[in-house]
């Protein structure tokens, strides 16, 4: 068997979760760590996650084929009463002004020595 060294915080949390549960220490922690670990190697990677939708065969409940106008459609939309487009021009002008700061060339030192 091993010990680890907790910190005292951590330490006090496990033992007031160990009281409030009436459980032992021990059976807490272990149960914890098993958990942890085990959740560990259910995740998946964003990769893991676009792959298996790109394996995943169309489904012809999502595809429907295009019928009217797009422009109608979005004029006959509700309107979103907490919708501000001031605020909303705001922030898009800051997202492209951040765009074009990453279009522009860095100033890198160059090797011609």
């Amino acid at each position: 068997m091993s010990t680890i060294a907790l910190p005292v915080d951590l330490e006090l949390r496990l033992r007031q979760e160990a009281a409030a549960n009436n459980v032992p220490l021990q059976e807490l922690t272990l149960g914890l760590l098993a958990e942890a670990v085990e959740n560990r190697k259910r995740q998946q990677t964003l990769r893991d996650v676009v792959g298996k939708i790109k394996r995943m065969p169309a489904s012809p409940y999502g595809l429907r084929p295009a019928g009217g106008s797009l422009a109608e459609a979005l004029k006959k939309a509700p309107l979103d009463p907490q919708f501000d487009l001031a605020e909303w021009q705001l922030k898009w002008s800051l997202v492209e002004a951040e765009l074009r700061a990453l279009a522009q060339p860095q100033d890198r030192p160059t090797d011609q020595g």
